[in-house]
């Protein structure tokens, strides 16, 4: 029950900062009055690599401190629309390393070009001119390393990101699909608001995250979801300790037919059609749960229907016409081959700069199909200023 419970702007008007140190579960609350009551939530966790995560009433701005002394900020939700943000730069994960060494090894970035690039994409993504988000498969890579080199590009990503997420490829593509099925056949949808670029608790989560039935009151609820999920993957990312990477099988399917004499034998247009078939393939499932979500009933038509619309759906497009791309050129394809076309097709589809590395830069550049507007991938990060500093004027 929530009813006569105060929710967060009644509680703020007494209260002007609530922080927890993870470490001890103690937990300090600051009154408007200036006074300081302090309290424990038990006894912590003592593997914690946070010293401190704390929320303030008037700013909305939530903080984490790690136990080496790195400080984050988390923008408050809800500051930026799609509408009036700024441009949204999204970087490969070695462009990341490149910023992370600009801060804590400027020996090992050896591009004076790119040297001077990283330090104005961390001065005007501090000064809030842009926003760089962080995905899950930053932290996928992230978690491979250990000790001080992955605390150092780890504080480096969260602390730019400042709390920004880039969706889920998988759920952006399924709301793809869903707003093409739901225009097929003619099915009404109540609008609901997803940012691919978001500040949302769990927003670069594949699945959509669990929360128990709360009695809090909304606001409140929402806050103990953001402090919860953002605490934990801030933890998760700056304990030294390594985390083993799955290796995926993803990738075989794909080499065995570029080496199909059958496949190759086919005409340039027709394999760009075969990778816009096998793409729809590769998420059709995905499309039968947005199809049972709506209400459709799931029949043969349904992937011809994702086929035929594939050009209204801008991830989906850009990972069709990449197996294409690389099935035509007999690439060979490697097991992260699957992280750079989920990830970066669809940051190319919705973010304003898109950083990669060179050779997914080249393919993307020469798959892009949109005649809606210029492929916004560059290989390098002197390239990703040129371009915004025409788009921030």
């Amino acid at each position: 029950m929530t009813e006569g419970n105060p929710d967060i702007g009644e509680i703020g008007q007494s209260i002007s900062e609530i922080a927890e140190n993870p470490s001890t579960g103690e937990v300090q609350i600051q009154l408007r009055d200036g006074r300081i009551l302090k309290s424990s939530l038990g006894s912590g966790d003592r593997n914690s690599a946070l010293r401190e995560v704390s929320y303030n009433f008037s700013s909305g701005i939530i903080r984490l401190e790690s136990v080496r002394g790195d400080a984050f900020e988390v923008d408050p939700e809800g500051v930026k629309t799609e509408s009036d943000r700024p441009p949204v730069v999204y970087l490969d994960q070695c462009h990341w390393s490149a910023l992370s060494n600009s801060i804590f090894d400027r020996s090992r970035v050896r591009d004076g070009k790119d040297l001077e690039a990283a330090e104005q994409l961390i001065e005007w993504a501090e000064a809030g001119r842009l926003i760089m988000p962080v995905s899950s498969a930053h932290a996928l890579e992230t978690s491979a390393l250990f000790n001080e080199r992955r605390q150092n590009l780890a504080s480096t990503i969260l602390k730019i990101s400042r709390g920004w997420q880039m969706r889920s490829p998988v759920m952006v593509r399924m709301r793809e699909m869903g707003k093409v099925l739901s225009d097929a056949y003619l099915v009404s949808t109540a609008p609901h608001e997803f940012d691919v670029f978001s500040l949302a608790a769990g927003a670069m989560d594949t699945k959509q995250r669990y929360t128990s039935k709360s009695d809090l009151p909304p606001g409140l609820s929402k806050l103990t979801d953001r402090l919860t999920a953002l605490s934990t993957i801030y933890d998760v990312l700056m304990n030294p300790e390594r985390i083993p990477s799955p290796v995926a099988g993803w990738h075989e399917h794909f080499n065995n037919v570029s080496g199909d004499p059958k496949f190759q034998a086919r005409s340039s247009r027709q394999k760009q059609i075969d990778g816009r078939v096998m793409a729809v393939s590769d998420v059709l499932q995905e499309g039968v749960m947005a199809a049972h979500y709506l209400g459709i009933p799931v029949e043969e038509r349904l992937a011809s229907v994702l086929f035929e619309r594939i050009d209204s759906m801008p991830s989906l497009r850009v990972y069709g016409d990449v197996i294409g791309h690389r099935l035509k050129n007999r690439a060979k394809w490697e097991p992260n081959d699957l992280i750079d076309i989920l990830f970066l097709g669809c940051a190319s589809a919705y973010a304003d700069v898109v950083v990669a590395e060179k050779v997914a830069t080249n393919y993307l550049q020469r798959s892009w199909g949109s005649k809606d507007r210029s492929c916004p991938v560059v290989a390098k990060l002197h390239e990703a200023v040129e371009k915004l500093s025409h788009l921030l004027g």
